[in-house]
């Protein structure tokens, strides 16, 4: 990384500044002895990067704790690095603590942190003095608000046995802490279970999740599915939407509709002559080859071009390719293993009059004619590169930490 630091001592103040001579005119020599200084330009890769000039490593704002005898409770910042010498760089990712978390690890820490709280402030009341204790009844009424049940057969059991157990404690209070801390970590682990899950099942049914923060967004009060006529998905979220209740939504809604018998439709091509072809127009398929007027002498060779076809995004990703100017590396953010399904019912080759899926892993390098097998073939391979990758960033961490602990001292 190259980054300049400009003092303040280095910086003449030309003699136009003096306070002696403030009501005489500047010369052109005081101007010309004036310097300045250009501040360095803000990072052209990441906006939320706080880093300016050049610089390869990319980071945020940092948000620290320190205790007031010195030393750091907690730490963290967005991090990213740029690849070097043709190399995969680092996408973003948290640093807390001196360890990597995704987004919804840090909201399982954020939640720890929260809950934990009460119980932390609790130790400066047992210094100060022996702190009050609430009664049975006012630490039943206290748990009462925090636990709700819905009508819940099985939670109100739940609760029914928590309060009894409350009772029956020498300290009625504290049962009631460690069960809340209790009760908030499994809310924070069951949420980010959840929401995980959600993800997965709109990327395997190409749902597209559209979240309702427009101006009129707090009309909708729950989450709505629906498809259009060119098969695309979506599904319309509240803002706030528990990510359990949306799945169980999702699941009960997307299966009544899908299994419902869809309503068969058609694609015709009529000739100048009149003859006319028609054929099966899949729900799927993303349009229409249907035309009329057709010059008698095209039809064979329209009929060749008739592709019924549906495109599948892929995961983007920053690769490093040889596609640039004259063969020359680049990198950029591209979709991999996007999947596209075509069928030709008229085409010359009989393997691609029924549907057949295509997976280009990037650009020009590509796995065509797969039939269903093929295609879950390969997504069990990757499922097994997955995990071999989560085992190579396990392994990557304790490389790091033991580089960062003993390459110093060796050194």
């Amino acid at each position: 990384m190259n980054h300049t630091t400009q003092s303040a001592a280095a910086l003449t103040i030309p003699p136009l500044f003096d306070a002696d001579a403030r009501t005489t005119e500047p010369t052109i020599q005081d101007r010309a002895n004036l310097t300045l200084v250009p501040s360095a330009p803000a990072c052209i890769v990441w906006s939320w990067c706080t880093v300016t000039g050049d610089h390869e490593m990319h980071t945020s704002h940092d948000v620290t704790i320190e205790q007031s005898g010195g030393g750091t409770v907690l730490d963290a910042r967005v991090m990213a690095e740029d690849g070097r010498d043709g190399g995969p760089g680092l996408a973003p990712f948290i640093d807390y603590c001196e360890t990597d978390l995704t987004p919804d690890g840090l909201r399982a820490e954020v939640a720890n942190i929260r809950a934990a709280l009460p119980r932390l402030e609790a130790l400066a009341d047992i210094v100060d003095g022996t702190p009050t204790k609430l009664s049975v009844a006012q630490v039943l009424d206290s748990l009462d608000r925090f636990l709700t049940t819905d009508g819940d057969p099985k939670v109100t059991a739940f609760v029914d046995y928590v309060k009894e157990q409350v009772a029956e404690s020498d300290d009625p209070a504290a049962t009631v802490e460690d069960i809340a801390f209790a009760i908030a970590h499994h809310r924070a682990s069951k949420s980010v279970t959840a929401r995980q899950r959600l993800t997965e099942f709109l990327t395997e049914h190409n749902i597209t999740q559209i979240p309702a923060n427009g101006p009129n967004g707090d009309a909708l009060t729950g989450p709505l599915y629906f498809r259009e006529r060119d098969g695309r998905r979506f599904l319309v979220t509240p803002v706030g939407a528990a990510p359990a209740e949306t799945l169980e939504y999702l699941r009960g809604v997307f299966t009544a509709q899908e299994q419902a018998a869809p309503e068969a439709r058609t694609w015709s091509i009529t000739t100048e002559s009149g003859a006319t072809v028609s054929g099966h127009l899949p729900a799927w398929t993303e349009g229409d080859p249907s035309r009329t007027d057709l010059p008698d002498d095209k039809l064979q060779l329209h009929l060749s071009d008739v592709t019924h076809y549906q495109a599948l995004p892929g995961q983007p990703m920053v690769i490093n390719t040889p596609f640039g100017i004259d063969g020359g590396r680049e990198i950029y953010e591209e979709n991999v293993f996007c999947a596209t399904i075509t069928c030709s019912p008229h085409s010359p080759i009989p393997a691609h009059r029924v549907p057949t899926a295509t997976i280009t892993v990037v650009e020009d390098c590509v796995m065509e004619d797969l039939d269903p097998q093929d295609v879950t073939a390969v997504a069990a391979k990757l499922c097994a590169q997955a995990d071999r990758l989560n085992q190579v960033a396990r392994q990557l961490a304790d490389a790091r930490a033991d580089w960062a602990a003993n390459a110093e001292a060796t050194a």
